[in-house]
């Protein structure tokens, strides 16, 4: 019995990491201290592979956490690069506006202009939640619906109103796809009055309701580490000098405010060439959910102005100034 009772002992570790990215941060075969931080979790698993890399015998990099949605645990695992694609439960889950869809799985954005739809697929999130070092293989059922969109009344998915059927597959190879709205939807007066659901295949989902489609340079995959505000359409806001101040009109909802990672946004104004600024001015986050405001200048406006700014996504254009000049 002693010998039986020794060989069934699995030893017990602890690990800390970061939920946002997925690295791992500490591990202990002793608890660790819980943090603050929300983000940061610590998680108790019986993988050998933990005491392997505790031991120095195995690469930290090749494991990682892992959220099982059904238990509503973490648990560490080898990375692979086979992506399964598998309901990960059984009961649906809401396509909800609550979450950043710069942070999860799978995003859906509806245009009310042109009664478009499109599902956007983040590889780097859906790598992190799977718990993969990369994406060269996948798997899926003969299940042809596992990514059905399923529109229903507001709250109610007993209450259908129609569907659309995605491809999980084409999804991830083409990571945009644009569908037109299905005239059962469209119809309703509020699109804020539909609810979406679908089976939870990816871990997070977010939905956004848009009265336009605005394309940036982050949109086309250009990741640029400054914007210029030019003269543009369609675009988020518009700058326009008056005299020794800069007038800001916007057109963002709350729907937006993930195009903003800090509090202000800081405009560089240059005189015709990046690498000759002048001055800058800064706009509070909040004011770009206002509608307008006024920001005063202290420097001489140049006559060729090039102005620069850092916020990924959102599109700024440049009006020129009251007396009609864009120069």
């Amino acid at each position: 019995m002693d010998n039986e009772t020794l060989t069934e002992f699995k030893p017990k570790y602890y690990v800390k990491f970061d939920v946002n990215s997925g690295k791992i941060m500490q591990m202990s075969m002793a608890p660790l201290k819980e943090d603050p931080m929300s983000h940061i979790k610590v998680t108790q698993t019986e993988n050998p592979l933990v005491g392997q890399v505790i031991a120095g015998t195995f690469s930290k990099r090749a494991i990682g956490p892992m959220f099982d949605i059904e238990t509503n645990t973490w648990e560490i695992g080898k990375k692979g690069t086979k992506l399964h694609l598998k309901e990960l439960s059984t009961r649906l889950t809401q396509v909800t506006q609550n979450n950043n869809p710069n942070a999860v799985d799978i995003s859906v954005d509806i245009y009310k202009a042109d009664k478009t739809m499109e599902i956007s697929a983040n590889i780097g999130i859906i790598k992190k939640n799977m718990n993969l070092a990369d994406v060269a293989e996948i798997s899926k059922s003969k299940d042809a619906g596992l990514l059905n969109l399923y529109f229903t009344r507001k709250g109610d998915p007993d209450y259908l109103v129609t569907s659309i059927q995605v491809d999980p597959t084409i999804l991830l190879r083409a990571k945009k796809l644009k569908y037109n709205l299905p005239e059962d939807v469209t119809k309703y007066s509020a699109l804020e009055e539909i609810s979406i659901f679908t089976r939870p295949i990816f871990h997070s989902y977010s939905l956004q309701i848009l009265d336009k489609f605005v394309e940036s340079d982050y949109y086309l995959g250009k990741h640029t580490v400054v914007q210029v505000a030019k003269e543009q359409s369609p675009y988020h806001a518009t700058l326009l000098r008056n005299g020794s101040s800069v007038k800001v009109t916007s057109f963002i909802g709350n729907d937006a405010k993930h195009l903003f990672t800090s509090n202000q946004i800081r405009f560089v104004v240059c005189d015709n060439d990046i690498d000759i600024p002048v001055g800058t001015f800064t706009v509070d986050s909040a004011d770009l959910f206002n509608g307008n405001s006024t920001v005063d200048l202290d420097f001489d406006w140049p006559e060729k102005p090039l102005i620069t700014y850092k916020a990924r996504g959102l599109v700024i254009s440049y009006l020129g100034d009251t007396y009609g000049g864009t120069n």
